[in-house]
Formats: C-alpha cells, sequence, structure tokens
C-alpha cells in the first residue's frame, strides 16, 4: 500500500491502495479502459466462461484452503476475510471489521494455524492476526507511533516466529507526494527486536513491500520507484545484501510471490500482476512469471510469460499467489461491464503454474473477492 498525504494527521490512499481494494471504489465511478477490446495477440485465453480441460486439482492438494479478501456488501463498506477449499467449499468467514475498515492480504503461517493481515483503517493501517479457525482474532502491536502512518502488507518468515512488513514514516513532503520512508523492516509478533531489511538511502525515493520468501532463504519484494510511480520485482538475500531488479519497470510489477517449490517446473519461479498502478489504454492486467534466477534486468521483457492475456478486456487479472506446493496459482478474475449486474465483479480463481487448467474457486454471485493466499 503506498500512501501520500493530505495534511499531517491525515493520508489518502494512492493508486496502489486502490489496487490493493481491486479498484473497486474507482470503479464505481466508471473506468473508460474496462470496454475496449483489442485484439488477442498470441496470448492465452481471452474472456474465460468457465473451467478448462485439465482443470482438475492435483491430488495433492485436496486438503489445502485458499483464503482471500472479500467486501461485505455491493457498496464496499467493509472487507473481510473468508475461507474455503480450492473447490470453493466449505466456506467460513475469519474476521469482523466494522464499517469503513477493510481487511486485506491475508498470509498464512508456515504450519496453517494462523493468518497474518492488513487492517485499513479509516485513519492509518495495522497488522492483524486471526487463527485458520476463526478464532483469536486481534491486533498485532507492532511498532508504529510518531510519524508512523502505517503497518502494511505483513508476512510471516519462514520460521513462523517473525513479521516482515513495510513501515510507512511521514510527513509525505517527498516527490509526488511520498512518505519519508516506506521500507521493509522485521520484528517478533510482539513487535520487539526490530531490525531493517531494506538496503540504507533508499527512503523518499523508493519503497519496498510485499515480501515473500523462497526456499533457499531469499526474499523477492515489490520496489516502487517514487518518481514516475513504477514497480518492479526485485530479490535480496534475507538480510537485505545483493539487491537486484527481475523485471523492467515499464511492466510495472505489483502484487508477487515466489514459489514454494523445491525442485520442478516452478522453482525459482516469480508470479505477479502487471501494471499495479494501472495499465494503458486498451490493455489489461495480466499475470505473469519471471524466473528468480534472471540477471537480466530491463532486458527481462523478454523473459517474462504471460499466463492470462493482456488482450483480455473487458476481464482483468491481477493478484496471484502461490499453492503451498508450487503447482498452482490462485488468482482474481474482474470484470467491469456497465451492463451487468453488478458492473464490478471479482471472483477467486486458480490455475496450472505454466497458466493451463483454469478453473474458479469462490462462488458468490455479488460480492467482490480479491487478494487471495493458499496453504494446508
Amino acid at each position: 500500500m503506498r500512501l501520500t498525504s493530505t495534511g499531517e494527521c491525515g493520508y489518502r490512499n494512492t493508486a496502489r491502495l486502490v489496487r490493493s481494494l481491486a479498484l473497486a471504489s474507482a470503479l464505481v465511478a466508471g473506468l473508460s479502459f474496462a470496454v475496449a477490446t483489442p485484439s488477442q495477440a498470441t496470448y492465452p485465453d481471452k474472456n474465460l466462461a468457465g473451467s478448462q480441460p485439465g482443470s482438475a486439482l492435483p491430488e495433492s492438494l485436496e486438503g489445502s484452503t485458499v483464503y482471500w479478501s472479500q467486501f461485505v456488501d455491493l457498496d464496499f463498506s467493509a472487507a473481510r476475510i473468508v475461507a474455503a477449499n480450492p473447490h470453493g467449499r466449505h466456506f467460513r468467514v475469519l474476521t469482523h471489521p466494522a464499517a469503513g475498515v477493510q481487511d486485506i492480504d491475508p498470509k498464512v503461517s508456515p504450519d496453517g494455524s494462523r493468518i497474518l493481515f492488513e487492517r485499513d483503517l479509516p485513519d492509518r493501517s495495522v497488522a492483524g492476526l486471526v487463527g485458520a479457525d476463526g478464532r483469536g482474532e486481534r491486533v498485532l502491536s507492532l511498532p508504529c507511533a510518531g510519524r508512523c502512518a502505517a503497518i502494511s502488507a505483513p508476512t510471516w518468515t519462514p520460521n513462523g516466529r517473525h513479521v516482515v512488513f513495510t513501515r510507512v514514516l511521514g510527513p509525505f513532503d517527498q516527490v509526488n507526494n511520498s512518505a519519508r520512508s516506506a521500507v521493509l523492516w522485521r520484528s517478533n509478533l510482539d513487535g520487539s527486536h526490530l531490525v531493517r531489511l531494506s538496503k540504507p538511502g533508499i527512503d523518499g525515493a523508493f519503497e519496498d513491500y510485499n515480501a515473500t520468501f523462497a526456499p533457499d532463504g531469499y526474499i523477492v519484494f515489490v520496489r516502487i520507484r517514487n518518481a514516475d510511480i513504477k514497480a518492479a520485482a526485485f530479490r535480496m538475500n534475507a538480510d537485505g545484501s545483493n539487491v537486484r531488479r527481475l523485471t523492467p519497470w515499464s511492466v510495472d510489477a505489483d502484487v508477487l510471490s515466489v514459489s514454494p517449490a523445491r525442485t520442478g517446473p516452478s522453482e525459482d519461479l516469480v508470479v505477479f500482476e502487471t501494471y499495479g498502478h494501472g495499465p494503458p489504454d486498451g490493455v489489461a492486467q495480466a499475470i505473469a512469471t519471471v524466473s528468480a534466477t534472471s540477471r537480466c534486468g530491463d532486458g527481462c521483457a523478454s523473459h517474462i510469460r504471460y499466463l492470462t492475456s493482456p488482450g483480455s478486456l473487458p476481464v482483468q487479472n491481477f493478484n496471484p499467489t502461490w499453492s503451498p506446493d508450487g503447482k498452482q496459482i490462485a488468482y482474481v478474475k474482474f470484470s467491469y461491464v456497465r451492463t451487468d449486474t453488478p458492473p464490478v465483479r471479482g471472483d477467486i480463481w486458480r490455475m496450472r503454474w505454466d497458466g493451463q487448467g483454469k478453473a474458479p474457486v469462490s462462488r458468490s454471485p455479488i460480492l467482490f473477492d480479491f487478494r487471495p493466499a493458499w496453504g494446508w
């Protein structure tokens, strides 16, 4: 969540937060780009109506659970964390936010017993925690006082004993009204032993979000360039060293996840959404992958593999995440058609690691679903 300020005591949400809420508020007002339909080019499916051949769930994932955020009504008055199995059955509600509060970005603990999430309040963002069974919902006491405006995108370390998050510090007086600092930190669940992970010297010019850990221990994350509000996928060692870029700035890569597979075709694959701050006219957001072992920088465009089509309007696809075995990807299939009821649709879908075998997960006919996570 990228924040800018309109005053010392408050902040307004920028394009990245709008995207994290699946474009809901902007789409209620109406967006012109969502009605164009460019040619299909050489990419996969266009307007997918149902499950594709080969969409059977691998037997190894039959006991797994998909978690996601869901707006509670068509007015987008609040968003809660919900869960179901990968077929959309055994649906349950985990969090119960008040009106005007959005619970987003669930992250499953390594043992599958707890869910971290971001709670967006009217004036700030905090980290929340709830049991996978819906019990014990609470806000974590992570260090955020004084100039701190938000705790954003909390996630687990591989041992499940620490949390990594972005701490956003005001005032918002940098280029494009950016925060003085929005970088990655690690702490214990009680907020103690705070350690900075992002390299020094980037504050105000760049912002780091959305950390995800590979089995080999390195971190893949999103870095935003504040000068033009473009994002790219980066990787670094667990101690913050050896930072390198994986995608070109022009792709505006956002909301990403590195595969948990230790072997096989998805090992070291990073799945991400394109155009996280809004696509160009006539282009759809899409799901794509790139190898975390790539060293090609701006030349990485040729290494990117699209799993959904940039030519799929009025359907768009974003918010990808890996299954716990790295064989499948859950994501949001989104559409905005003024004549539909409701005009804005967001549903959780899944597909194989190579983009084939797409099938629906969520089953709500009207409520907007977004930001999935997949765990055991």
